[in-house]
């Protein structure tokens, strides 16, 4: 996956902790995230939207 970053950029983007995005991908609240297995760093597509943003719309 090219089109990818880590939680840490994302973490910086969004303006989350890295620990709340890791939570987010491990719950499936970011599409497209995925990573090789346990312990491993999470891929997370450049364009996702952040989840909360996501949840925001749905109310």
């Amino acid at each position: 996956m090219s089109d990818a970053v880590g939680t840490k950029e994302m973490a910086e983007r969004w303006g989350y902790s890295q620990a709340t995005i890791s939570k987010w991908c491990r719950e499936g609240l970011i599409k497209g995230a995925d990573h090789d297995g346990d312990g491993s760093p999470w891929h997370i597509p450049k364009d996702a939207e952040c989840p909360k943003v996501l949840r925001n719309k749905e109310k």
